[in-house]
């Protein structure tokens, strides 16, 4: 009898190979190899319920003003004030920061904010509610300041950008969240007696998210960090690449300030949306910011980051065009979800542009110079912008807008263009091996 030959080779076992793991024993696997402990979830908790509060709040502010009787020119003067507070509070925040420690920062910003938006749903006077912005702006800063030190202490050395990248995704993922409830928040708490019908509800809506946001007090107390190191002089970086890129930044962060606070009223008053939908919209829009964060560095590897940074700009620009040419419908929904997520998605480009280009000791300060330049060119920005929109209504400005969105790509291609994108200390490097090579 003829025996058969098998074109099979030795089994697994016979050959001494691993075995082949199923891919959820490979993904748990993964996930367990990045380490991250019990005070990562912690904060992943604080981050919740901090973020998840102030996403409802920020959500329904401007409705709740246009009901008392606002129009968009105090709504630019109220994000203005928000952004001078920024700017006001960015540098004594970080002093606080290092003298205090981030445990004693945290517990002052996740009680002091909830309660200054608490007084901001309450009283209705336009001097008091400009005030508490610029309060409320300026203590925010310390969740801003805090953060990144957070992060890098909770995570280790080999997992720390994974970690951030978690803490990134999580919290639009949690404006996802807070968008699709806080929509409906109004309506359930109708019942509320806050005031007349139309205003009771999205009161109650805005002092739940206070609320919410206050919360998180409870797991912030249970954080526990390393004594922080010895106080290191901050240097700012003062060479020939941010001269040129903080003006490109500052084009751009005017350009998309300038619609940004206000798409909510558009939504309302120039399309006729009912808040339920607006809740919907802006949830969608941020899962859209999920995908494009996702799909950002394959654009980065493919055109580089400076042209990378151009064409995801160009995009925005004509998303915010599509949007004020568009009547309502899906067609509004799509462009203003691709004008968010072309947005998010240049803005890992540009922080990860400004991080290479400026040396280890400098980046502390190179991010509070950014944090400084974002802040003022939207105040100015929300302010012009308010005045501009009660003026000229809202489809003229918005095409204005694009055209200056289109135009900070431009600047950040000619500006940048010329601009190495290699980190300063592999330049270094060469130069001195190239010096010893030509030595030899």
């Amino acid at each position: 009898m003829e025996r058969k030959t098998t074109l099979a080779g030795p089994s697994e076992a016979e050959s001494g190979l691993p075995a082949r793991r199923s891919l959820p024993v490979r993904l748990s696997s993964w996930w367990l190899d990045k380490n991250l402990g019990k005070e990562f979830w912690n904060f992943i908790t604080v981050s919740f319920l901090f973020d998840s509060g102030m996403f409802i709040f920020f959500l329904l502010y401007n409705l709740y003003l246009l009901d008392l009787g606002f129009r968009e020119n105090f709504l630019g003067w109220t994000a203005g004030a928000m952004a001078l507070g920024n700017i006001a509070g960015s540098l004594p925040c970080g002093r606080f920061t290092q003298r205090f420690g981030l445990r004693k920062t945290l517990l002052v910003c996740l009680s002091v904010v909830p309660a200054l938006c608490a007084f901001r749903a309450i009283f209705t006077s336009g001097p008091w509610l400009l005030a508490l912005a610029f309060l409320g702006g300026a203590i925010s800063s310390l969740w801003a300041v805090a953060e990144p030190p957070v992060v890098a202490q909770i995570t280790d050395e080999r997992h720390r950008a994974f970690g951030f990248s978690v803490v990134f995704a999580s919290g639009i993922g949690f404006g996802i969240l807070a968008g699709l409830v806080g929509g409906y928040l109004p309506t359930w708490l109708s019942f509320v007696p806050f005031g007349a019908a139309r205003i009771g509800g999205k009161r109650a809506a805005l002092l739940f998210g206070c609320g919410l946001a206050a919360l998180a007090l409870w797991p912030a107390s249970r954080l526990k960090f390393k004594a922080p190191p010895a106080g290191e002089k901050r240097h700012y970086p003062r060479n020939r690449f941010v001269f040129r890129f903080f003006p490109a930044l500052a084009v751009w962060s005017f350009a998309t300030g300038a619609f940004a606070p206000f798409f909510n009223a558009y939504f309302a008053r120039d399309l006729r949306m009912p808040v339920e939908r607006i809740g919907a919209i802006f949830a969608g829009a941020q899962l859209v910011q999920v995908l494009a964060i996702l799909v950002a560095p394959a654009i980065f590897r493919q055109f580089g980051l400076i042209t990378g940074i151009m064409y995801t700009q160009f995009a925005c620009a004509a998303s915010l065009i599509w949007l004020a040419a568009g009547k309502g419908g899906w067609s509004s929904v799509v462009a203003y979800s691709g004008f968010m997520g072309f947005q998010w998605m240049s803005e890992p480009g540009m922080y990860t542009l400004l991080m290479t280009r400026v040396q280890h000791g400098e980046r502390a300060g190179a991010s509070a110079l950014n944090l400084l330049v974002i802040s003022g060119a939207r105040a100015i920005a929300a302010s012009a912008a308010g005045l501009a929109f009660t003026r000229f209504g809202y489809p003229v400005v918005m095409i204005a807008v694009g055209v200056l969105i289109f135009l900070a790509g431009c600047s950040f291609r000619l500006l940048l263009g010329g601009e190495s994108t290699e980190p300063l200390s592999g330049a270094r490097e060469k130069c001195a091996a190239a010096r010893e090579a030509g030595a030899a």
